[in-house]
């Protein structure tokens, strides 16, 4: 799987290293690229975000550095297409 947005986020993830999908409970303050120590959102939209649980770590680049990623958080156009794409039953969020 691809994930790129713009020259700020590039990122290639074996199918089989997505262990979980999980919809997204927290709130968005902005968009674009966010991150810190493995754990990124990547979005366009405050709407259908997902996390991806990632093991082992993906490599990715953040505005050409490289980075590695163990939970990737996307927005999508169509999160349960995206999940039902993958064959993985989405997690649901705890609470």
């Amino acid at each position: 799987m691809v994930v790129r947005m713009s020259y700020a986020f590039t990122s290639t993830i074996a199918r089989s290293a997505i262990r979980s999908v999980t919809p997204w409970s927290g709130r968005v303050w902005g968009w674009g690229v966010h991150g810190w120590r493995q754990r990124w959102l990547v979005n366009g939209s405050s709407h259908g975000i997902v996390v991806l649980t990632i093991d082992p770590a993906a490599r990715a680049r953040v505005l050409g550095v490289p980075i590695r990623v163990r939970e990737l958080a996307v927005s999508l156009d169509d999160p349960a297409g995206f999940t039902t794409a993958l064959g993985i039953v989405p997690a649901t969020q705890p609470g």
